[in-house]
C-alpha cells in the first residue's frame, strides 16, 4: 500500500507580537508550521521534519504550504501579499482589524498581544472577527476553536477605530497614570493595579453599562472642576483636554 501523503504545513509570515503569539498557539494546537519574516528569513528550529532543504527564496516556497498566515504591518499587506500570491496557490489570510486586501481573507483576533506568552487556556478564547459573506473560520484556520463573529467589511475600519480607543488608548492613560505615580510621588506602579483589577472586573460584569464610577457617573460638577483646575494648574494641559473630550464624550452619551 502507498504512504498517506502528510499534511502541507501552515506558512506564516512576520515576527512581531501577534506572529509570536500565533507561532505558539499554532504548536499548542499541534499545527505544523514554518515561520518567515523579512528581517530574519526562514526562522530557525522548525517542527521536526519541517526544515527546507537550503535557504529557498520565500516566493518559491510559498506553493509547498497549506495556508499561509499573514501577521505583518497593514501598510506591507497588500504589496507583499500582490507579491506572492499564485493563483491556484495556498489560501491566504491576514489579521488586519481595518484593511481589505485584495487576494488574501481577515481574520482578525479580538485581543491585544503582549510580550510574553498568554496562558495556553487563553488563546483558544480569542474571538476572530471575519467578514460578511466570507469563509468561515473553520475554512480559514481550520483546527482552531476560537469563537467567530461576522460584521461587514465596510465596517471594519469603524470596528476597528473603536479597537483602538478601547485597547490602546486606555493603555496609554494608564502608563501615563503609572508615570505620574513613580515621578510625582515615588509611588510604585504596582500600589494601583487593585485599581485597574477592579475596573476590569465591573466592565466583565453583567451590567457593564454600570460600571463607571465618580464624578462623571454622580454629575458631580464641582469635583469635575476641580480636576481640571489641579490639571491644567499643574501645568498638563494635555491631560486637562483629554478629561474635557471625555467629558463632552460621556455627555453626549447621556443625551
Amino acid at each position: 500500500m502507498g504512504q498517506v501523503p502528510r499534511a502541507k504545513p501552515w506558512l506564516l509570515l512576520g515576527d512581531g507580537r501577534l506572529a509570536t503569539h500565533l507561532a505558539i498557539y499554532l504548536r499548542q494546537l499541534g499545527i505544523p508550521c514554518r515561520r518567515w519574516s523579512r528581517r530574519h528569513g526562514w526562522h530557525p528550529e522548525p517542527p521536526a521534519g519541517l526544515a527546507l532543504a537550503g535557504d529557498p527564496p520565500l516566493a518559491d516556497a510559498v506553493g509547498e504550504h497549506d495556508r499561509v498566515l499573514a501577521a505583518l504591518a497593514d501598510d506591507a499587506l497588500a504589496g507583499f501579499v500582490a507579491g506572492h500570491s499564485r493563483a491556484g496557490g495556498p489560501p491566504w489570510v491576514h489579521f488586519s482589524g481595518s484593511r481589505r486586501v485584495p487576494g488574501a481573507a481577515a481574520a482578525h483576533p479580538l485581543c491585544t498581544f503582549g510580550p510574553e506568552p498568554y496562558a495556553a487556556d487563553f488563546y483558544p478564547t480569542i474571538p476572530f472577527v471575519l467578514e460578511s459573506g466570507g469563509p468561515g473560520l473553520a475554512e480559514l484556520l481550520p483546527g482552531m476553536p476560537n469563537p467567530a463573529v461576522r460584521i461587514p467589511a465596510g465596517d471594519r475600519p469603524l470596528y476597528h477605530a473603536l479597537c483602538v480607543m478601547a485597547g490602546n488608548f486606555t493603555t496609554l492613560l494608564w502608563q501615563r497614570f503609572f508615570t505620574e505615580l513613580g515621578a510625582r510621588w515615588d509611588l510604585e506602579p504596582a500600589l494601583a493595579l487593585p485599581y485597574l483589577r477592579a475596573v476590569a472586573a465591573n466592565l466583565e460584569s453583567p451590567d457593564a453599562q454600570a460600571a463607571l464610577t465618580g464624578p462623571i457617573a454622580r454629575g458631580d460638577g464641582a469635583t469635575v472642576r476641580r480636576n481640571l483646575e489641579a490639571l491644567d494648574g499643574a501645568g498638563r494641559p494635555e491631560l486637562a483636554a483629554i478629561y474635557r473630550s471625555f467629558l463632552d464624550a460621556a455627555r453626549a452619551a447621556a443625551a
